[in-house]
Parts: structure tokens; sequence; C-alpha cells
């Protein structure tokens, strides 16, 4: 079923016939994404009846006013990361921005820059750096939208320094009706877009929350996001081809330290400590599937050498120290991490040792593009859910007490494939006040192994509950099984929705579906 007569020749007139496509070559790309094999597989889905290519905010209001008028869905997009990106209904077209790559603006004064929703990291840092700063990129990769991201969560792998989902400000954003809302210092007559918060009220919640809406009340078509001083040089300097390249940073004012640990309550301690004393601009526990396949040129490079790596990499640390105010600030930060070191019975790994050559990736932590190497390990990754945004231990504990005990019982039926065990990957954010786990799964494209994938996400998340702990990532339905332990959030949400969205036709299902699932 495609759309209701007369929709598509309204779109064609608005936008142009350059800009709309209904062929199947093209929809069927667009129903297909990295995740689908366990979010999508046992609900169906569906290619979209046209993908449309706005090439500003007024066109992405007319596409949406169209919508309404002609009763159909649409689901705005940003790279097209995410399982909400797929159709769950048949007559559902995608906004796909990739026209609106721009940077509107960087403002090195106020440090900001203002952005379209398909400006990626790469694109955004490369410009930022060439006017000295810098933003902090995902580890999902600096493919990433800038928008998208900062929608969603915001994390990054510098935020231990930079902090937590502190990047959004002023916003331009469509509302399902079609009108255009500006938030932050936006709403103000004449304001400019440097401040996230306003005189008023404060709507940046409503677009955020823990996960954003992922596209179910309507469309952030420019952004503010903060940027931060960078002591580096204009040029990322990079060296050779990939995926045989090289980063080499000024030593002066960049320095990366790899510590390895016996136990894991030293390494948790030592994550506080160095929070505590305020040091540092990134810091991550590896999980050793993550370090070995960054350098991996293929993936039977990495299964050769995996068996022996994983025996050697446990417990390590990376903490990288950059030098914002000048090369005494690294100097000085090295010795009070020297200090913490020593106290908390860790060892340094070498430069030149071989598991410095093959964790010592000093500009993964600046400018993230070794997470898409994990997808050599076999046909398709992923993290196993019900991580905490909370303290160290917190996530810790999620991890150990029925993240990893998943993860075991997935490699023991074969679903999943043999890797890390018991070897996080610690996001340190805010100077250590937030933190997060995240437990690596390897497996191939098979709906069994996509099903315990999906079980497996939810039973964290009920086990998390049931420990009164913090689950995260309740994006559409998985709402519904934390809701009635967390004040009922779903009644407002769903209220939201419906006032701003009563069609239901906004990316339908986000932030949450109008009825609970049946299964």
């Amino acid at each position: 079923m495609g759309l209701p007569t007369g929709a598509y020749q309204a779109i064609e007139c608005a936008l142009g016939p350059e800009n709309v496509c209904d062929d199947p070559s093209v929809t069927s790309a667009y129903s297909y994404m990295w995740l689908i094999h366990f979010t999508h597989a046992q609900s169906g889905r569906y290619r979209p009846a046209a993908v449309v290519l706005p090439g500003s905010t007024e066109d992405v209001q007319t596409i949406i006013k169209i919508a309404n008028k002609y009763q159909f869905n649409y689901i705005p997009v940003g790279s097209n990361f995410l399982p909400p990106t797929i159709p769950v209904r048949q007559d559902t077209i995608i906004i796909d921005p990739k026209r609106m790559n721009r940077i509107l603006e960087i403002d090195t004064d106020n440090m900001y820059a203002v952005i379209e929703p398909y400006v990626t990291y790469a694109q955004l840092q490369s410009e930022a750096m060439q006017v000295g700063l810098t933003l902090s990129t995902p580890e999902a990769g600096a493919q990433v939208s800038v928008l998208a991201n900062n929608v969603f969560q915001g994390m990054g792998g510098t935020s231990h320094k930079f902090g937590y989902n502190k990047g959004v400000l002023g916003c331009d954003w469509i509302l399902p009706n079609g009108e255009l809302l500006k938030i932050g210092s936006r709403s103000n007559v004449n304001g400019d877009w440097f401040w996230g918060d306003c005189a008023g009220m404060n709507l940046k919640g409503l677009l955020r929350a823990d996960s954003g809406h992922c596209g179910g009340l309507g469309m952030v078509t420019a952004m503010a996001v903060k940027l931060f001083p960078y002591p580096g040089p204009k040029t990322f300097p990079v060296k050779g081809t990939n995926p045989d390249f090289s980063v080499e940073l000024p030593q002066e004012s960049f320095k990366l330290n790899l510590i390895q640990f016996d136990d894991k309550r030293d390494l948790i301690n030592a994550v506080y400590e160095i929070g505590h004393e305020e040091i540092a601009c990134a810091v991550h526990g590896i999980p050793g599937s993550f370090a070995l396949a960054a350098v991996s040129p293929s993936v039977e490079y990495f299964w050769k050498r995996w068996s022996q790596f994983k025996q050697e990499w446990k417990n390590v640390l990376s903490v990288v120290l950059v030098g914002f105010s000048s090369p005494r600030q690294i100097a000085y930060e090295q010795k009070v991490l020297d200090a913490i070191v020593l106290e908390h019975a860790g060892t340094y790994i070498q430069e030149g040792s071989e598991l410095w050559e093959i964790g010592g990736v000093l500009e993964e932590q600046i400018r993230t593009g070794a997470s898409n190497r994990l997808f050599r390990v076999a046909g398709d990754f992923f993290i196993m859910g019900g991580i905490g945004f909370d303290s160290i231990d917190h996530s810790y504990k999620m991890s150990e007490e029925f993240m990893w005990p998943i993860v075991e019982e997935g490699q023991k039926k074969g679903h999943f494939i043999e890797g890390d065990l018991h070897n996080d990957y610690l996001n340190s954010y805010q100077l250590g006040h937030v933190s997060e786990t995240e437990a690596f799964i390897f497996f191939e494209h098979d709906i069994k192994a996509g099903s315990s994938v999906l079980q497996g996400y939810i039973q964290t998340i009920k086990e998390a509950l049931k420990r009164n702990m913090v689950p995260s990532w309740l994006i559409g339905d998985m709402a519904y099984l934390a809701a009635p332990h967390m004040c009922n959030f779903h009644e407002l949400v769903l209220k939201i929705k419906r006032a701003l969205d009563p069609r239901l036709t906004s990316n339908p299902g986000y932030p949450l579906s109008d009825e609970p699932p049946t299964t």
C-alpha cells in the first residue's frame, strides 16, 4: 500500500520531483538497518512508501503539513543509525535530511556551532578544529549526526571532561502540526542560539529527556551545540588510508596512558579518584574485543589473535590527558595520575609493548572511528542492555549481576560468538559523576540470535527494576516495562504525544506506542 491518492504529487509540486522518490530500489534501502534482525524480525517491517529530501526548515514544515492533509505517516531521520528509522506501517514516508548538511555558524567567542540535521561529527570536528575548538564525538563513530546524537543522549568519548549531554543549546523544532517552535534562547524575541535554557518554560527536557522522542514529536531542523577549547593541530594529523591509518597528535598537548589492574575493584576506585582530582579528558575501561578490533585489518586477523589476546588484556583503563592551558597541565595531571595508579596497584602498559601496539589508539578518544570495525568480528554486534547512567558502582553492579550472565548463556546456546566476558566498556562522564557500562556481544545475521539479543535486553531492564536500579535507553515500547516503577511516566508522555500529534503519525510508536504491547 502506497500513499493516499494525490499525496505523492503534492510533495512533488512542493519540493520538486528530484527530491521525492518511491522507486522500490530506493525505498528498499531505507527498510534495513544493522539491528533489524532483532528489533523488527518479530513485529514485521515495511518499505517506506516514499523518501523525501527536504532542503530547509520550510521544506520540512511543508512535508508535515502535506502529511496531515493527506493522512499518512512520516519518520524524520538523521544518519539512520538506530531502529526507530524503520517504518512499522505501510503508508509511511522517510524525511531524510541529507540535503540539510550545512554548518550554519561557528561562534568562536561564545564557543558554539549551529548545524542542520545531516552534519556529522567528522564534518563539524574538521571545521571546529580549524578555529581551535572541538566537541565530544560519540563512541558510535564520527559518521553519526551531531544533532541526532545530542537529541538522543549526547554522550561521547571526551565527556569525562566536557560533560554528559551538555551540548544542546538553542533549537528550531517543527511540531507535528507543522508549526515552528524555537526553544532555548531562540525563543526570545530576536534571540540568538547561545543558551539551551530560557527565561520561561524550559522545553529542552521534552525534546531530549533520557533518550529523545526519536522523531515521535516532529523534527528538529537546526540546533546550536556547545564547543570546547582544542589545543591540537588545525588539521587532524591522519596518515595512511583506511583501514591502515594512524594519527600522531603533538605529545606536548596529548598524552595517552594505558593502565592494567589485577582487580576490577581497583580499576573502579581509580576512576573515582581521577574524577575527584578533576584530571583527564577521556577515561574509559576498554574491553579486549574493542581494542583488538580497532587495529584488525581483517576478520581473519582478529580471530587469529583473539584467543591469546583476551587472556592478556583484562581490566585495562585508558586515560587521556590534554594540555588545554599548556604542557604544564599534562605534567601536573600525570603526577596526580601516577599517585592514583600507585595507590590502587595499577601497572602502566609500556609504549612499544605488544599490548600497547594494539591498545594505544589515542585518536579514538578524540575523533572516534574504530567503533565501526566491531562489525568485522562477526556479522553484527550490539551491547547487552539495561545499562544505567548512574554511579560507576551502580553500572558495574548491573553488568556483573545480570548483563554478563545473559551474555554467557547466549554464548553457550551458540547464539552469540565467543567474545569478551566480564570485560566491560566503561564510560566516565562529568569527572566520574555519571557512568555507564556496555557488555559487547557479537552474532551473525540470524533470527534466533536476534531473538536472544532482544529477550536478553528486555530481561536486563526487568532485572534492573527488581533491584531498584535505573535502566536506560527506554525507547519505544521498552518504556512500558519501566514506567510503572518510575512514577508511571508513560501516562504523561502519552498525554504529550496525543496533544502534539493527535493522529499519532509522527514516527508511530515513539516516544512510545498508544497502547502497551501485547507480548
